[in-house]
């Protein structure tokens, strides 16, 4: 898919833009930072030639990854996927990001790197200012394909990921492949509701796909860190797909621990908020399984859960399997209640999610070609644990 343009993002005056990233523009140095408008500038393109009918307002700040010579133009600095601005009509500052205010309840995540919109609808998703319940809307939309910078990560107090990718400008991680240049081991232990995090073992190719005969010609070092956003089993091994791109085996990785607060029971008794969980589930009996479906028409077994718990607690559990193991707290498959939920697999690898009814029932989205409904536990297709989320 083309990388497109997103030409609301420069023609609005009172907000900060981010960078869109591309491989196929003029090599820009490595001068990150902010730059601010002296005056009114003018657009250029890789080639130098003016964008006509757009121009960044007066003393307005943008993010920009590097600068560069243009043709007819001499030196610019890249405000986005293929649009800079002359030198001389900015002031560079080399601080990378905006000071932010991070409300009280959300944690900080150490991290930066680059972001592709990557699952969402045709209109995009929206570009907000500021994050979490108290974001507002900008205007514009970000569109699948398109790559930018980010330079901060927050989890807030509902249990959402959010990336700043320009001063105080914000999209949810939920549509988004990363790829991480600053990511450590105790930012990887930082629970996050789209990715889990991996440190490979060995030295290890990546694979094309789940299989042993797809290696590719990229290779991690043993100590790198990874986010992974989906596994699979295939036979006795267990397969983690990376965040932006590609395959590791469970055999040369190992799964870094983490935590999440507690699903808030916002005033209710757990016997209330259990069975305000029990009703949502039940209204999306009959609808279809389809895979990497969130809702609300299809699901497949992680996004149903992540919807049914969204609408009746507020609060985002994971958006798929590993992700919502550490939603709440482990229990054994003998002491299970209403509410809880069940996991098939090994613990950080699981590959099946499903809610626990009570009576040896459970309400899932099984597989292709099958819709939303109850099954009972059997020898046959037995959970390996289950989990409370409400304690």
């Amino acid at each position: 898919m083309n990388k497109k343009l997103i030409s609301s993002l420069l023609i609005s005056a009172g907000v900060i833009g981010g960078i869109a990233l591309s491989t196929n523009q003029a090599k820009a140095d490595s001068n990150e930072g902010t730059v601010t408008t002296v005056r009114q500038a003018r657009l250029y393109n890789n080639k130098g030639d003016l964008v006509k009918n757009r121009s960044l307002a007066a003393n307005t700040p943008w993010y920009t990854d590097g600068k560069t010579d243009l043709n007819n133009v001499g030196s610019a600095y890249r405000v986005s996927t293929n649009e800079y601005v002359k030198v001389d009509d900015v002031q560079f500052s080399a601080s990378g990001s905006s000071s932010s205010n991070i409300s009280s309840g959300d944690t900080s995540v150490k991290n930066s790197g680059t972001l592709e919109i990557a699952y969402a609808p045709t209109s995009g998703i929206d570009l907000y200012q500021g994050y979490g319940p108290n974001k507002s809307a900008t205007g514009t939309k970000l569109v699948n394909g398109t790559q930018w910078k980010f330079t901060q990560k927050v989890i807030d107090a509902n249990g959402d990921a959010w990336y700043e990718i320009g001063g105080n400008q914000w999209v949810s991680g939920q549509y988004t492949k990363v790829t991480n240049e600053d990511f450590s081991e105790s930012s990887a232990k930082v629970w996050d509701p789209n990715f889990a995090a991996l440190k490979v073992t060995g030295d290890t190719p990546v694979y094309y796909d789940s299989s042993w005969g797809t290696a590719t010609s990229q290779t991690l070092a043993a100590g790198t860190i990874v986010e992974v956003d989906s596994t699979v089993q295939s036979g006795n091994v267990i397969w983690y797909e990376i965040s932006n791109g590609g395959w590791l085996p469970s055999t040369t990785t190992s799964t870094i621990a983490t935590t999440r607060s507690t699903v808030s029971l916002n005033g209710k008794s757990k016997d209330e908020m259990i069975a305000d969980v029990i009703k949502v589930a039940k209204q999306q009996l009959g609808k279809p399984y389809v895979w990497n479906a969130k809702g609300p028409n299809s699901f497949d077994c992680s996004g149903l859960m992540q919807y049914v718990f969204g609408i009746a607690t507020g609060q985002n559990i994971g958006s798929w399997t590993v992700p919502q193991e550490t939603a709440g707290t482990k229990v054994a498959l003998s002491d299970l209640q209403p509410g809880d939920l069940l996991f098939w697999g090994p613990e950080g690898a699981s590959y099946h999610v499903a809610l626990y009814l009570g009576n040896n029932q459970y309400l899932n989205a099984l597989r292709p070609g099958t819709n939303v409904k109850i099954d009972s536990i059997t020898s046959s297709f037995a959970p390996s644990f289950g989990v409370r989320i409400f304690q």
